[in-house]
Formats: C-alpha cells, structure tokens, sequence
C-alpha cells in the first residue's frame, strides 16, 4: 500500500492542478470539459482513461478547430493536423508494423486505444511520466516499429499549450 501511495502522490506532484483548472476555465465548452476530464483521470491514476481521452479529443479537436467540424473529413487528417499543431509532428514520421504489416501512427495510437483498449502495435504501454526528451517533445516514446508508449502527462501539457495557441489565435470554435 505504501509504494502506491507514494507512487500516486508523485503523480500528482508532476502537475498543476489548480493552474490548470484556470486554464480550463478560459475555453469554450466544450474544450474546457475535455481538459478537466482528462485532469481528473490524471489525478486519480487513470492512465488508460486519459489516453484514450487524449487520443479521442486529439481527433475531434482537429476536426473542430482546422476543418470547422467538417465529418466528410478523414479522421486521420483531423488527428494529424492537431498533433502538428501541438508540436508534436515529428512522432508522425515513425514507422509501425502491427502484425507484420505497416500501420499510420494514427490508426496505431487512437484506433488501437479506442477500438482494442490496447495500441496496434507489438507492445503498447501507457505511462503517466517520463524524464525523456522524446517524451517532453512528443508525448510518446518510440523503440522502434513494434513498441509505442503514451507518455500522458506530457503529451496533455502539449495537448494543452496546443488549445491555448488555439485560443489566443482566436480558432477555437465548435460546430455540430
């Protein structure tokens, strides 16, 4: 008990709650509502939910924002374009295989987490943190074509400066 504990309250430590609360509270709805479900998860230890949330919310929030809730767009690009607006354009060039054939990052993160509870990959993981480069840059970590893992606490601080640009570039819109 005592290790997750400690391992739980280090978590915590890693974000600013209250920061990000009033942050929230300077977006739309529903965009504030995505950044405090995703926070909620994140402090109670709900890796899987908060990935899949991100993963979710990544696509909606680039069809929402750049193609103005436009559902003849491919879902793909609507992930890409904000993955690319969050920075994070980079882990978008990587190569995955999934059961031997080659797979977009998109159908291995969002669909796999969505569709299969796991990525579409030969080992996914989901981790709350990481003190790596690849992971403060990108949300993710790569080693190599079968293996992917989620960093959730940065990839929702990049997910989070992507929504302020958004904001203050005033694009922030919501069609139905």
């Amino acid at each position: 008990m005592g290790l997750a504990v400690s391992r739980f309250s280090e978590i915590r430590r890693k974000i600013d709650s209250s920061s990000i609360r009033i942050f929230a509270r300077t977006l739309l709805w529903p965009y504030n509502g995505m950044v405090n479900d995703i926070l909620g998860a994140i402090q109670t230890g709900g890796n899987y939910l908060a990935a899949l949330g991100l993963a979710s919310y990544t696509e909606i929030c680039g069809r929402q924002i750049f193609f103005g809730g436009d559902n003849n767009k491919k879902d793909w690009e609507c992930f890409n374009q904000f993955i690319k607006h969050m920075g994070s354009e980079e882990i978008l060039n990587e190569k995955l295989i999934f059961e031997g054939k080659p797979v977009y990052f998109k159908d291995a993160v969002r669909n796999g987490l969505v569709h299969r509870y796991f990525m579409k990959v030969g080992s996914g993981k989901v981790a709350m943190s990481s003190s790596k480069a690849q992971a403060k840059r990108t949300g993710f970590l790569i080693n190599g074509p079968n293996e992917v893992v989620m960093v959730v606490i940065p990839y929702f601080e990049l997910f989070c400066g992507a929504l302020k640009r958004a904001r203050d570039e005033e694009l922030l819109k919501w069609r139905s």
